[in-house]
């Protein structure tokens, strides 16, 4: 039976203050899709916004002629703070492998989105939704993706989508883009649906209302980032880095330790397990050297990925040993330095293929 199936996603935050500024701008969001169907429809989501974000126009093309996106029948949306919402269905043939292109006008401010690693463009001001080719904004760093939450096709009963749930290591998309091209040639209808958000903690959420761009914390935003997305067959959870590294002092009341993780992951498991998800979990990479992080954090780190892939590992169909193909043969606390993006904490690009291919193992 035809079902909606996420070829698209990210995990929403908030961006208001981010570039651009996408008021009276063209957002062109550009991506292969995995998944076949018959027509297409938008997920959008002000959730994390603190003002209206009104869309007057969207389209949609799958390598050809851009067609009109509705909603309830008009032509624009508006979307209150803390909303969601879907478009109406486009009917839209969308091949696997296509490259599906939606391009939005925005008429505000958007201030609910991600500045996850896509393929995405604004404008200068103007309505370029019709098609064509447009003046884009340079961006330095990228340009955050506003709105969208998921892009959906309609497909097969078959097709179904691997959300990867996480913080900025899963965010840049360093393995999850490696990851997701390899599994549609080898797991033909898999999408894969990076829900990663920069600085994001398991169990607590932003410190201060300067970081609230670091997101809810994990625990909340599983429910609605990875157990309610259109289409999921499993989840890869793979965060915790920042649950240590945020917080150097165990009086603090955001300390948090290896029990602490472990009870979470448990908490995660059970939950995505009564949705009978597929699941999978991956140790916390090496981050020693990085700024903030400390022997007292290493230990916590260290103990939590011996529990995961001991007692911990029955939980899930799968451990994804990122901390094992990451670390120094020589300083088992560090990220060996082929695979570092420089700063000691993010991986590079041959660091993030070599965490595509591990995840590939477990998955396949």
């Amino acid at each position: 039976m035809a079902h909606w199936v996420s070829a698209w996603g990210q995990a929403h935050t908030d961006i208001l203050g981010m570039q651009p500024a996408w008021k009276g701008r063209t957002c062109m969001l550009s991506f292969r899709s995995a998944i076949a169907g018959s027509a297409v429809r938008l997920r959008l989501s002000n959730q994390e916004g603190r003002r209206p974000m009104l869309i007057s126009r969207a389209t949609v093309s799958a390598g050809g002629a851009y067609i009109p996106v509705t909603f309830g029948g008009a032509a624009g949306v508006t979307i209150a703070p803390g909303e969601e919402l879907w478009s109406d269905p486009a009917e839209l043939n969308v091949e696997r492998g296509a490259r599906l292109r939606v391009r939005m006008m925005l008429e505000s401010a958007a201030g609910s989105g991600n500045c996850i690693r896509a393929d995405v463009h604004a404008s200068l001001p103007g309505d370029f939704t019709a098609g064509g080719q447009f003046d884009t904004l340079a961006v330095e760093g990228g340009a955050s993706v506003p709105a969208v939450s998921s892009v959906e096709v309609l497909a097969g009963d078959t097709a179904g989508a691997l959300v990867c749930f996480g913080d900025s290591i899963t965010q840049m998309g360093m393995w999850t883009g490696p990851l997701a091209e390899a599994l549609m040639e080898r797991r033909p209808g898999l999408a894969l649906v990076n829900k990663g958000v920069g600085g994001n903690r398991l169990l607590h959420g932003p410190a201060s209302p300067a970081t609230r761009n670091y997101g809810r914390a994990g625990m909340e935003r599983f429910g609605r980032d990875a157990l309610g997305e259109s289409g999921v067959r499993g989840v890869i959870i793979a965060i915790g880095t920042n649950d240590f590294g945020h917080v150097a002092d165990p009086a603090a009341p955001d300390w948090v330790d290896a029990k602490m993780l472990a009870a979470a992951f448990q908490d995660l498991a059970a939950r995505a397990r009564a949705k009978g998800l597929a699941l999978y979990a991956a140790t916390v990479p090496p981050c020693m050297g990085c700024e903030g992080f400390g022997p007292g954090q290493e230990a916590e780190r260290s103990a939590f990925n011996s529990w995961l892939r001991g007692e911990g590992g029955v939980l899930f169909d799968g451990i994804l040993d990122f901390d094992a193909v990451l670390r120094s043969d020589t300083q088992l606390d560090r990220m060996d330095m082929s695979w570092d993006s420089g700063d000691h904490l993010h991986p590079g690009p041959l660091g993030g293929l070599r965490m595509a291919a591990e995840a590939l193992k477990k998955i396949l």
